[in-house]
Order: C-alpha cells, then structure tokens, then sequence
C-alpha cells in the first residue's frame, strides 16, 4: 500500500510540473523570468516552512547533518533548472521544454552510473539514443539544416542545461543526503534555491518594483506554480526518491510532456505531427532505457 501511495504522489508531481509549462509560458509573456521565479519560489518557500515548522516543531538536525549537500543541491536544482525552466520558455514552446525535459531519466541515469559507478546497460544506451533523436527533431524542427548546423533555438539549449540540473538534484537528494524526511529536504532544498534565484534576480533588475506591476491575472498562475506546482510536486517527488530511489522515481518523469500535451489540446493548441513523432520516440526512448529494468526491481 506505502509503495502504491507513493507512485500516485510521484504520479501527481509530475502532473503539476505538466501544468508548470503551461502556466510558465503565459506568466513569460509579460513578466520577465527572473521576476516569476523570485515570486514563485519566494511563496514556495514560506508556505513549505510554515508546514515544517508545525510539523517537526522547528527540528533542524537533518540542516545541521547535511548543510553542505542541501546547499549545493538547492543552487543546482532549484536556482539552475528553474532559471532555465523560465528563461529558456521565452524563446521555445511549452511543449518543446516538456519534450526536452523528458529525457531527464535517461540523464539521470547516466549521472547516477557516473557518482554510484553503476554500468549503463544496451537497452539504456539504445533508448538514450533513440530519445536523444526525438529531441533534436523537435528542438531542429525537423530541418536537416538546422541538425547540421545545430541552429536550435537559445530556450531549447537553456532548457537542455535545466535537464543537467534537474537529474543532477534527483541523484544527490538519494546519495548525499542522510537522516532527513523528503519534507525537510524540500524545504531547506528550496530555501537556499530561492536565496539564489533573488539574488541573481535583485543583481539583474529592481525586483521589488516589478514584482509590484504583475498584473492579478498572473499573480494567481505564480501562486498556484508556488503551492501546487512547486511545494507539492517537489515534495511528492522527494517522497519518490526516498521510497523508490532516484532512478525509479525518475521513470515518472516521463508523463510530464504527456501531461502538457493533454493540457495544451484541452487549452486550444493543437501539435503538429513533428512535435507528436518527436513526443513519440523520447517517450519511448526513455520507457525502452528505463522501463523494464526499473519496473522489474520495483516489483522485487
């Protein structure tokens, strides 16, 4: 039951990081990304220590064992992929960032094999390499030019980056973080995640007066992305890494594009057949380097 309960959260975290996409490509048509992601994650942060401290009764033993590792986990998996989770949706399309952040498991796995020392298999290179050849259709637009030349946009090789991030957080909240519930890591994670992104954001632009203009409309999308999209999803997600380990949990991580494209068609914006081939071959890619290995020690 413990493990059914916990795939359905992990299940639900990337359904909301699904709606992220969706929701940050409309808050990036008038509010500069480095201002939403102040605002998101500064909402984020106080609404998740709030709930730590009425939960563990303001315990920090799990800061004092791990300060290091949740440090530089929180800059690296907070700060890095969510700058360019904002930045990189500028110039490129919700879908094509979900569809680039799907090969985040196979990532994962190879920076895994990489720290653990874990030898990738044939299915894992094989389904690397057909999802790898799902993204460069999408992000080249299937324009053999473009793949020779590698004229991809800014946000597709931005969003690419975030990926490196984001496995690289998914792996290090498994193997450097000891003695610590996944709702003190999300906390302190996002703590010093958001410390970097106001930091950056204050060092760029007068956050304080821009975050004054966003209009209602938008400060209702960075709420829910601060609550919903950010405190629970990357709590879900912790619980997945905690229950589950870092490659099984991020198996799941392939039905966020699924879940973008269902919201983009319901929302009005129907995908062209290259964007459906690319969806198509990383998905598979990722369940072919992943899926029967991982399910399988699931299973044990």
């Amino acid at each position: 039951m413990k493990k059914k309960i916990t795939i359905l959260l992990v299940t639900l975290s990337t359904f909301f990081w699904g709606t992220n996409f969706n929701a940050g490509s409309i808050v990036v048509s008038s509010v500069s990304p480095l201002t939403a992601a102040s605002e998101r994650f500064i909402i984020a942060t106080l609404a998740i220590f709030v709930f730590m401290i009425i939960k563990d009764k303001g315990n920090i033993n799990a800061f004092k064992l791990n300060w290091k590792p949740l440090i530089l986990l929180g800059l690296c998996g907070i700060t890095g992929f969510n700058l360019a989770f904002f930045i990189g949706l500028q110039t490129t399309s919700a879908l094509n960032g979900a569809l680039i952040m799907a090969t985040s498991p196979v990532t994962t796995i190879l920076i895994s094999s990489i720290i653990e020392k874990h030898r990738v298999s044939l299915p894992q290179t094989v389904g690397m390499l057909i999802s790898l050849i799902g993204v460069i259709l999408v992000i080249s637009h299937g324009d053999i030019n473009n793949i020779l030349k590698l004229h991809f946009t800014r946000g597709d090789l931005i969003i690419l980056l975030g990926n490196l991030a984001w496995a690289t957080y998914t792996v290090g909240c498994r193997r450097f973080i000891s003695d610590s519930t996944p709702l003190q890591t999300t906390a302190f994670t996002m703590l010093f995640g958001t410390i970097g992104i106001v930091v950056f954001s204050f060092y760029q632009s007068d956050l304080i007066k821009e975050i004054e203009e966003i209009s209602t409309y938008n400060q209702i999308i960075l709420i829910y992305m601060g609550l919903v999209g950010s405190v629970l999803a990357y709590l879900f997600w912790n619980v997945g890494i905690k229950e589950l380990g870092a490659a099984n949990t991020s198996l799941f991580f392939n039905f966020v594009p699924v879940f973008t494209l269902l919201l983009a068609f319901i929302m009005g914006t129907i995908p062209n057949l290259l964007q459906l081939a690319g969806a198509l071959l990383v998905i598979s890619g990722v369940i072919y380097a992943t899926g029967s290995y991982q399910i399988l020690k699931m299973n044990r």
